[in-house]
């Protein structure tokens, strides 16, 4: 007859506990990150899901919503006017943006514990899909000696810049905006640590592009164009699954 088998406590607790080793040293699962990037003179925020694909690959989809600033765009506050605020000289339309993108993840180097720091390398591209909206400014109006504001649809050859008192608020002229559908691309480096296991801060940067079939009338006349190129830094909180 067989003998009773015998496990020493040690052993079963390594057993029990040997998935999560393997997990911890072995390659990542799933992973679902939110980030905060900046770029050029603009932002963004958005979430990014990872899940592995071959090897030290893993897919990459990013949604991310932000704006895109026309590099000429400089703020200008006309500071004769009692009040007033920044606004852009000659500025008829802002660009609020929607990035759908997919990608690959290649792990450069794995977080081992809480003291080692993991390295990726990515490439995605997708949509970029720029909502034209107009811009309106605060247009100073004299009244029987009452002076006050009103939002208006900004014009440059119609409003003088001695009675703007600066740009109105965002919801104005929301409803009144155009889409333009575009492509995006970035590449870059990203480096993650963290005190746990399945939790992770990460830096990257890189470069991206924004381009478009026509320029984005972005100022009145003069310097629109459709390819916006920029280096990149996002700041991302996230954990695997």
């Amino acid at each position: 007859m067989f003998k009773a088998l015998k496990i020493s406590p040690k052993l079963l607790l390594l057993l029990l506990t040997l998935p999560s080793i393997i997990r911890l040293y072995g390659q990542e699962d799933r992973s679902l990150s939110f980030h905060v990037s900046g770029y050029g003179k603009g932002m963004g925020i958005g979430v990014n899901s990872t899940r592995p694909s071959s090897g030290e690959t893993s897919l990459m989809y990013t949604a991310e919503i932000g704006n895109l600033r026309h590099p000429k765009e400089i703020d200008i506050i006309f500071s004769l006017i009692p009040n007033s605020s920044a606004f852009v000289f000659g500025q008829v339309h802002r660009a609020d943006l929607l990035r759908l993108l997919a990608g690959k993840q290649f792990s450069l180097s794995e977080r081992r514990d809480r003291k080692s720091v993991g390295l990726k390398a990515n490439l995605q591209g997708g949509l970029s899909m720029a909502y034209l909206a107009p811009v309106y400014v605060d247009l100073l109006y004299i009244d029987n000696a009452a002076a006050y504001y009103r939002p208006t649809r900004y014009n440059p050859l119609l409003h003088q810049q001695a009675r703007i008192g600066g740009r109105s608020g965002f919801t104005y002229g929301l409803g009144e905006g155009t889409p333009r559908p575009g492509l995006h691309i970035r590449t870059g480096l990203e480096a993650r640590w963290g005190n746990y296991q399945n939790d992770f801060k990460s830096l990257g940067c890189g470069v991206m592009i924004d381009i478009f079939p026509k320029d984005l009338p972005i100022f009145y006349a003069g310097d629109n164009q459709a390819l916006f190129s920029s280096f990149y830094l996002t700041f991302a909180l996230g954990s695997n699954r």
